[in-house]
């Protein structure tokens, strides 16, 4: 049950960061041809900005369960399995408190910015966007805690929500023999 929800949400965070990629790629020709019909415009660089802030932020528990994110691991990956596991708990756990310091400081940052508008678009309020930093980092910290648990449990601690399509796409590749 836990399992179906959570690659549910995982499944809706990675929508969400496509569309924000195609949003950013969109904004980009729409800049480009502006420049080159030397139209002005503003919005289209900071919709831009925007967009990939919000891609980074509610992608980041998503990158966190596959376990994509960024790591320098060259000095764990010597160590034995039990200390490998053991830093990695640790590491879930830093990533915990961070997340939860986050959330504290956009709650107090989400007060003090109230009416806050883009500068260039002027019917979006910041305070949306921050609003979903603060909801990527509340999940972000269940996500490092899940983690966290499921390495004190001995489970698997990376989450691949594509699995069994990569599995399906593997077996087909398996029968199909090209001879070479």
């Amino acid at each position: 049950m836990f399992k179906k929800i959570a690659r549910g949400y995982l499944k809706v965070v990675e929508t969400i960061c496509v569309f924000l990629l195609v949003m950013i790629l969109l904004c980009i020709c729409i800049q480009i041809g502006c420049r080159l019909l030397s139209i002005g415009q503003s919005f289209t660089e900071e919709l831009a900005k925007l967009c990939f802030s919000a891609m980074i932020f509610i992608g980041a528990p998503l990158m966190l369960a596959e376990g994509a994110d960024i790591s320098v691991d060259m000095v764990v990956n010597l160590l034995p399995a039990p200390a490998r596991r053991a830093v990695e708990i640790i590491g879930n756990v830093i990533i915990a408190l961070f997340s939860a310091l986050a959330v504290r400081s956009f709650v107090t940052f989400i007060g003090a910015n109230k009416g806050v508008t883009a500068v260039s678009m002027t019917f979006i309020q910041m305070n949306w966007l921050y609003y979903a930093f603060l909801v990527s980092f509340v999940l972000l910290f269940a996500v490092s805690i899940a983690k966290a648990a499921a390495g004190i449990l001995g489970k698997p601690q990376t989450m691949d929500i594509n699995a069994e399509a990569k599995a399906a796409e593997a077996e087909a590749e398996k029968e199909l023999d090209l001879g070479l």
